[in-house]
């Protein structure tokens, strides 16, 4: 999908999630959207930097980060221990299962890391909710790049034979299927925002709520979007 609907549409998502945390404390907002922007972007490593100083500069610059830090060791142990040589520009390293895999590990090592070197630091909860977030919009972007017609590869680079795919060409206009996953979206956050704010859906059931309405939305946007796995070797 295009970058906009990646951020808008794993935001969305993620604020389902955690309504009932920014319910209780409403500061840790902006932790969740930078968590999950910074997240739901570090797949597009094949992103080309801007001609001008635009809103998707910082973007690319994220990226390249990423690229140099943790990607190159990616490639290391696929070079190392599997004999196998991807190209390091080859968006289907991060937009497969290993990669997302990889970077979660990484991104739980920094945790336990941090936790390590200020084990009674107050601001631990917070560290906790952004990587929580960063894993959540790289879970987002997979399963958004899974509705479309280019779809992913899976298991790159281990297995080229199958491909997860859906039937939305994100460039074209005319079909309102992005549209209205955003409007699902917007409703599933002020529905379940009206259900906890005027105490008709009592705060035991919060969580419940959040996480219900989210694999609601999750798997409405992957069925209508005709998700499929197909393998070479049926033809």
């Amino acid at each position: 999908m295009i970058t906009r609907h990646h951020v808008c549409l794993a935001c969305g998502g993620t604020l389902i999630l955690y309504l009932p945390l920014v319910f209780a404390n409403p500061s840790i907002l902006p932790i969740i959207v930078a968590g999950v922007f910074i997240g739901v972007v570090l797949p597009d490593i094949q992103m080309t930097r801007p001609r001008h100083f635009t809103a998707l500069s910082p973007v690319w610059f994220i990226i390249q980060i990423f690229r140099w830090i943790v990607l190159r060791f990616y490639i290391l142990i696929y070079n190392n221990i599997f004999g196998l040589r991807p190209a390091a520009e080859d968006k289907r390293l991060t937009h497969s299962l290993p990669g997302l895999f990889f970077i979660t590990w990484i991104i739980i090592l920094i945790f336990f890391l941090i936790t390590g070197v200020f084990p009674s630091n107050p601001g631990l909860n917070y560290i906790r909710v952004f990587l929580t977030c960063i894993i959540i919009g790289l879970l987002f972007h997979f399963l958004e790049d899974t509705c479309t017609k280019k779809g992913l590869c899976p298991l790159y680079p281990l297995n080229e034979t199958y491909r997860i795919a859906g039937s939305i060409r994100p460039c074209n206009r005319d079909d309102l299927r992005i549209r209205k996953f955003h409007i699902m979206t917007g409703v599933g956050i002020v529905a379940i925002g009206l259900l906890f704010y005027t105490g008709i859906c009592p705060e035991y059931l919060h969580w419940l709520m959040s996480i219900g309405t989210l694999v609601v939305c999750t798997v409405i946007m992957l069925y209508y979007s005709e998700v499929k796995l197909t393998s070479n070797m049926l033809g």
